[in-house]
Formats: C-alpha cells, sequence, structure tokens
C-alpha cells in the first residue's frame, strides 16, 4: 500500500532556522501541538501561539501554501498518514528489542524519503537531470559520509557511459572543479549545505562555466543560494542517529532518481551499455572463480 506524505511537520521543523520570531513562535506551536492545530481558527492559532493572525498567515505563505485553510489540509492529511501507519518517530531506549529497534528505524527511514519526495520541486529536478544528460563530464563532491553518496552515484553513471569522477581528497577535488567547463557538470552533496569544502568546489566549477547540481537540506544554505539547481532531501535525527544518517537514505535516493531519469532519457544507448559493463562484470568474475579454483588445486597438489 502505497501511502504519501506531504512533509509538512518537516518543513515547519526545518522553517526554525530561517523564519522571524513571531513566524517561529507560531511553529514551535504547531510542532507541539499538530492534531489541535488541524481544529484551530487562525485567531485562535494566533492567541495560543502568542503571535497575530497576520504572523499566522504569512508564515503558512512562507512554507509555500495560500493561506491556513490549505495549510491545515495538508496537515490533517500527513498526520492520518502518521497515525496509520505509526510512522511519527519513535525513540529508542538500551533496553529496547530488536525488532523495536528494525521497525523504528526502518520507520524513520520511511518518513525522510516520502518527506524528501515532497520536498522535491519539479522544474528543479527537471534542470537537474537535462544537466546531467548534456554533461560531458560530471564531478560528484561529497565529504564524509556525503562522499559515500558521490561514489554510489560514480558507479551508476559511469554504467550509462557518463564521464564522472568522485574523489574523496579534497584537493583532488579542486584539482578536477578547476578542469571543468561550460560544457560540465558539478553535483555537490552537503546536507548542512555550509561545508566549506564543498563550497570551495563548488565556486572553483562555476567559475569554469559548469552547471552546479546541490542535494541538501530544506533551508536557506549558502550551497542551495550558490547552485543552478537544488534537490532538497529530508532527515530524522535522534539520539544515535544524526542528520547524516538518515540523509545519507533520501540523497541516495535522490541518485537512483537521477540515474534512472538520464537513463531513460536516451534509452537504448543506457540499455547498450549497461548490458556491455554487466556482460564484462560477468566476465570478470568468471575469470576470477576459475583462477581461484585453479589455485585452490595447484595448493592441494
Amino acid at each position: 500500500m502505497v501511502f504519501i506524505l506531504e512533509g509538512i511537520l518537516y518543513k515547519v521543523r526545518e522553517s526554525l532556522n530561517y523564519v522571524k520570531p513571531s513566524e517561529g513562535a507560531v511553529a514551535e506551536y504547531i510542532l507541539q501541538h499538530p492534531e489541535k492545530t488541524v481544529s484551530m481558527s487562525v485567531n485562535q492559532l494566533a492567541s495560543a501561539s502568542y503571535a497575530s493572525p497576520s504572523a499566522v498567515m504569512r508564515y503558512c505563505q512562507t512554507l509555500g501554501y495560500k493561506g491556513f485553510k490549505s495549510f491545515k489540509l495538508k496537515l490533517s492529511g500527513d498526520l492520518a498518514v502518521i497515525n496509520l501507519h505509526d510512522l511519527e518517530q519513535e525513540t529508542l531506549s538500551p533496553d529496547d528489542s530488536s525488532d523495536k529497534i528494525m521497525s523504528v528505524i526502518t520507520n524513520t527511514n520511511i518518513q525522510s524519503l516520502y518527506s524528501s519526495l515532497q520536498l522535491l520541486q519539479k522544474d528543479q529536478f527537471t534542470a537537474s537531470y537535462n544537466y546531467l544528460v548534456n554533461a560531458k563530464k560530471i564531478d560528484f563532491y561529497g565529504v564524509g559520509s556525503s562522499f559515500l553518496i558521490a561514489y554510489d552515484a560514480i558507479q551508476k553513471f559511469m554504467r550509462i557511459n557518463k564521464a564522472c569522477t568522485a574523489y574523496s581528497d579534497f584537493h583532488m577535488q579542486k584539482v578536477s572543479a578547476v578542469n571543468l567547463n561550460e560544457d560540465d557538470v558539478a553535483v555537490a552533496v552537503s546536507y548542512s549545505g555550509e561545508t566549506q569544502q564543498i563550497i570551495d568546489c563548488v565556486k572553483i566549477a562555476q567559475s569554469k562555466g559548469a552547471k552546479v547540481i546541490a542535494i541538501t537540506k530544506y533551508a536557506d544554505t549558502h550551497l542551495s543560494d550558490i547552485a543552478n539547481a537544488v534537490l532538497f532531501v529530508a532527515a530524522q535525527e535522534d539520539e544515535f542517529r544524526t542528520a547524516a544518517m538518515s540523509s545519507r537514505i533520501a540523497s541516495l535516493n535522490v541518485i537512483d532518481m537521477l540515474y534512472t531519469a538520464c537513463a531513460y532519457e536516451d534509452y537504448d544507448n543506457s540499455l547498450s551499455h549497461l548490458n556491455q559493463t554487466y556482460n564484462i562484470i560477468q566476465q570478470s568474475q568468471r575469470e576470477d572463480a576459475r583462477n581461484a579454483r585453479n589455485n585452490k588445486n595447484n595448493r592441494e597438489t
């Protein structure tokens, strides 16, 4: 059964990083009392959050909704899905069973994926994969756990004959960036959107004329401000699961989306290259297995 989240509670939580104090008071109340909020009027929410009715309306518009009524409708839908599927983030304790750990972590990842789906803007996604389709070379930048996402990306895109790189060494990332040009694309992965090494590489890439795609959190960050296209991802945090852990799942999913969109844009050529890479890998595996058997036989004799 497919269920869709609007991702409102995530948007509200992240909005605390950039809204005005009067709107932040509204956001805080919604996060603490989401069920009460859906049955309130504008004036009631304003009174309960010690804000003005105009602040409530401005806040809803800041999140991209026409007004409080449309905001409540989406929030109500999210709460129904969360309650139906027990997706509300649970906390874990040291004496929890393995079953609960598996359930909570899985539900948390699911919530991140569906929240991210709602944060993705269609025009930004379309622009991103068009950049990648037409790119002669693609640089993927990531630091720490974000590098794992960058490395996963090159393993996918190389299989459809896209020239790409992902260096773990920051200096090599800069060397690669300085060799880009207007026919190339840089994909920067940074959940915080403020990782200085990534910002430096992005600026170098743009100075050479390359387009930049950012995969980052839903917020007004340095990276999202300077990128040519921005793909937002959501993350759910708890005591042991940092945003980097949760956003990794969502970011990997975005890479899968981009890869698939690019592959289908030139379906016949992509399929041909995929078959070639599959065959060469299978041949290599057969040769490795044969050599291993021969080595084993030689040792036994």
